[in-house]
């Protein structure tokens, strides 16, 4: 027969009053732990036998001659027999619900920690500035000045203050970021004053952890004032 869905639940009557044959019992009891719609209806349906056999004018059952004459027929289904399906059923629903709530449970912890990543990413970031720093004039110069580190997201932000840089001379001022692995960067550039003294913001890619040492070069690349960070 058909083990479509309607067919099989139009068995379940007959299941609980002992009428299947022994293959349209299988294809039930196969049936029902994969369909919770027949497993209800079953659960509505077992009373029923229990109720019709108590039912006053039941005819007495068939002599044991008729029944044995359909060799395909099925001993009737006991209530005990539907009720230990029904418990087998239940029990199975109950494992797939533990199951469900495990997965479910599993599910939650990893969104929790997806979202804690995710908020992690969001925080705003902490710029540290660390203390400001005295810069040394190089032999034949004498600038004074501080420099000033600032952490941020991309690298370092360096601003510095100088005074008694060389007047008259030829070409912008460097300001140049060393790193402990030896790389060397520019953090910006300013035009000859008047006055020998300047004020300037500038920015590498290096991080205030990985900085060696901050320079001031002229415009031959000459040494004029170094510092380091504390």
């Amino acid at each position: 027969m058909s083990t479509d869905h309607d067919d099989v639940r139009m068995l379940i009557g007959a299941y609980v009053l002992g009428g299947l044959s022994e293959s349209d019992r299988r294809v039930l009891e196969s049936h029902l732990p994969m369909c919770q719609e027949c497993r209800d209806e079953l659960a509505r349906s077992a009373p029923l036998a229990g109720l019709l056999r108590r039912a006053p004018g039941m005819p007495a059952a068939p002599p044991q001659a008729t029944r044995e004459a359909d060799t395909d027929a099925a001993s009737p289904a006991s209530s005990g027999g539907v009720d230990r399906l029904l418990e087998q059923v239940r029990a199975a629903d109950v494992a797939r619900r533990r199951r469900a709530r495990r997965q479910w449970l599993a599910m939650a912890a990893a969104l929790i920690v997806v979202a804690g990543l995710g908020l992690g990413l969001m925080l705003p970031f902490r710029h540290s500035t660390g203390p400001a720093t005295a810069f040394t004039a190089a032999a034949g110069y004498s600038v004074s000045g501080r420099a000033t580190l600032t952490a941020k997201p991309w690298g370092t932000a360096v601003s510095v203050t100088l005074a008694d840089l060389p007047a008259g001379a030829s070409g912008p001022f460097v300001l140049q970021v060393s790193s402990v692995d030896g790389r060397k960067e520019q953090a910006a550039t300013w035009a000859i004053t008047p006055n020998g003294t300047a004020a300037v913001t500038g920015a590498s890619a290096v991080h205030l952890p990985d900085i060696r040492f901050i320079s001031v070069l002229d415009h031959a690349g000459r040494l004029v004032a170094t510092t380091r960070p504390l």
